[in-house]
């Protein structure tokens, strides 16, 4: 199993030039100020390579790949998932095509390594790792009809996989679990801001859906709810918004999920939870 990833990956570099183009001084700059500003850009410029460097390197293991190749776009994606590598500049149509080409790709790579795709954990990782979440969402909603049913299941798990660790519930090989840990334990308030800040950050594309604004409206009526009344440290660790950022770490992006019973029981979850939670609220005068 290789869970390795280096700072010199297709990822962290693509990021890395998109921010140092944003940040270029103007023409019109005096040398002074060029020379400051470039020092500031500098530094900033490092910070982030850093932290992705660092997001990388906590999350990979939970994203292993055969050896020889990464999964570092999927892993930045648990803290990241609006940066962009493989989707920069392309709208989606594009995306797709270049998701596919990508893919193929990897394909041709591991049959020409030690074995064809085999369709494990590990494979999956590598042939979709170098995907921003973007690139898995046109897979996981097949755009253009690009993708076979595998791969679009592939795709919506990776995209599962991402929200789940980011909203702080473990996700991926058993045997690394014992290396989980959650950073929201006893604090189901500080896990629903964590989901609502990765729901912001979604993908266009993700955000133009009705799941998804379903889902916003829900968490944040929620926090502005609870907000707005009781502040008993008991009702802050009581689980509700535990409850609802777990719904949120299972989103479905395929529109015909609607149809199985089992997504609307999910769908109704947020009304069901809102309720509880205003049953806990104090009676308005």
């Amino acid at each position: 199993m290789n869970v390795n990833s280096t700072f010199n990956s297709a990822a962290i570099l693509a990021y890395y030039h998109s921010a140092e183009a944003k940040t270029k001084p103007a023409a019109s700059d005096t040398d002074q100020t060029a020379a400051k500003s470039k020092n500031d850009d500098s530094l900033s410029l490092s910070k982030t390579a850093a932290d992705y460097s660092g997001t990388i390197a906590s999350n990979a293991p939970f994203f292993p790949v055969r050896p020889g190749m990464n999964a570092d776009a999927l892993v930045l994606g648990v803290t990241q998932p609006g940066a962009v590598s493989s989707s920069a500049g392309k709208t989606f149509a594009e995306v797709a095509t270049d998701a596919r080409k990508r893919m193929d790709e990897k394909y041709a790579q591991m049959k020409a390594g030690d074995k064809p795709y085999s369709g494990s954990v590990e494979d999956r990782n590598a042939l979709m790792g170098d995907l921003d979440r973007r690139s898995l969402n046109a897979v996981a909603t097949n755009e253009g009809g690009l993708f076979s049913k595998d791969e679009q299941d592939a795709a919506k798990a990776l995209m599962q996989q991402q929200a789940r660790l980011a909203s702080g519930y473990y996700s991926g090989p058993d045997d690394q679990k014992k290396n989980w840990k959650d950073p929201f334990a006893n604090d189901p308030i500080g896990r629903a801001k964590a989901a609502m800040n990765f729901l912001e950050n979604m993908s266009p594309e993700e955000k133009n859906t009705p799941q998804w604004l379903s889902q916003h409206m829900t968490l944040q009526d929620a926090l502005d709810q609870f907000a707005n009344g009781s502040k008993d440290s008991t009702e802050k660790k009581s689980g509700h918004f535990h409850n609802l950022a777990e719904i949120l770490a299972g989103i479905e992006t395929d529109p015909q999920a609607s149809k199985n019973p089992e997504n609307d029981k999910i769908n109704n979850a947020g009304t069901a939870l809102m309720d509880r939670i205003n049953a806990l609220m104090p009676a308005t005068k």
